[in-house]
């Protein structure tokens, strides 16, 4: 077997993208922007279905979904209220949070108590990415900061280069890419970095509209760069860090090293917030916890609580 992908703004219709095998074809990343003429929540749908297919080099996916933890951020909204008044400014940096989706369903909950008195920073590892392509050719490729080539287009298919089809399944598609990686994306990406000017860059922002709007109309919200394993830049009141902290992702000794530096970056009595689920609207197996001199302290949980964490610390119970 084999599948092609969509790799053209003309492709993005109904037609192409309904139906159990079409549903399943990759979407060329760089029409992630290319959706104006959508309404919100078809365009909200497909982006959603782009991320969830495509996963960066440190093989984390940018998976996200609007409105995914609702009960959740009501649980982490009032501890938040019942230890900063509303009167008094907070700091809340959300980490890992793809295209910003369920960071703007947050800061709506925030905003409605602290209005001009919240500073909202979001991050992600790699909030952009840039497309690579020669001026006349229809094939391009996906990079990152670091020069990893993440994705490659070369009409009909679409390919990632990390996380990819099953060999068995799409044998096909196995040894295409394969081939178009060593005789095309390589090449095209050795041409650009030596300076070749038929080769031209193009960032794509992995931006939702709605926290892009919030960026652009409020000096509040901020969206930057982050990588959870480096140290601290700022101090917060309030850290999150939404299914990002498992060992899917992460070794123990990273683990560790990561929630260690979000201790580092909150202020003392600060409030740390992390959960994961599966699917939207499901239970979210997490909860709050304070930081207390160097450790924290248990002060809500929801599911099963903090045990997808035990790895990465061990949190003590508190009272309120």
């Amino acid at each position: 077997m084999f599948r092609f992908g969509i790799h053209s703004r003309e492709q993005l219709t109904p037609a192409k993208l309904e139906g159990f095998i079409k549903g399943r074809k990759l979407i060329a990343l760089d029409l992630y922007s290319a959706l104006d003429e959508w309404t919100p929540a078809e365009r909200n749908k497909l982006q959603e279905r782009m991320l969830s297919q495509f996963s960066l080099h440190n093989r984390t996916f940018k998976y996200t979904i609007t409105r995914r933890f609702p009960d959740f951020d009501r649980l982490a909204v009032s501890e938040i209220a019942s230890r900063f008044p509303a009167g008094q400014p907070v700091r809340v940096h959300d980490i890992a949070v793809s295209d910003g989706r369920t960071s703007y369903d947050f800061y709506t909950e925030l905003s409605r108590l602290y209005r001009d008195r919240l500073a909202f920073v979001a991050s992600d590892y790699a909030p952009y990415v840039y497309v690579l392509k020669r001026t006349h050719s229809a094939r391009r490729i996906v990079i990152d900061d670091d020069a990893h080539i993440l994705q490659v287009t070369t009409p009909p298919f679409v390919f990632n280069t990390v996380r990819f089809e099953s060999v068995w399944l799409y044998p096909v598609n196995h040894i295409v890419r394969q081939l178009v990686v060593r005789l095309y994306a390589r090449p095209l990406l050795s041409a650009y970095q030596s300076g070749e000017p038929d080769v031209k860059r193009r960032r794509i922002d992995l931006l939702c509209p709605e926290y892009r709007s919030c960026v652009e109309k409020t000096v509040n919200c901020r969206f930057e760069s982050y990588d959870i394993l480096s140290g601290p830049t700022e101090q917060f009141d309030v850290i999150r860090a939404m299914n990002v902290l498992n060992q899917s992702y992460f070794s123990r000794a990273q683990l560790q090293r990561g929630v260690a530096n979000i201790v580092r970056s909150l202020n003392d009595n600060g409030l740390f917030i992390a959960g994961s689920n599966t699917k939207q609207g499901t239970v979210v197996n997490g909860g709050v916890f304070r930081k207390s001199g160097d450790s924290l302290v248990t002060v809500a949980t929801s599911g099963e609580g903090s045990k997808h964490l035990v790895q990465a610390f061990k949190p003590t119970n508190g009272d309120r």
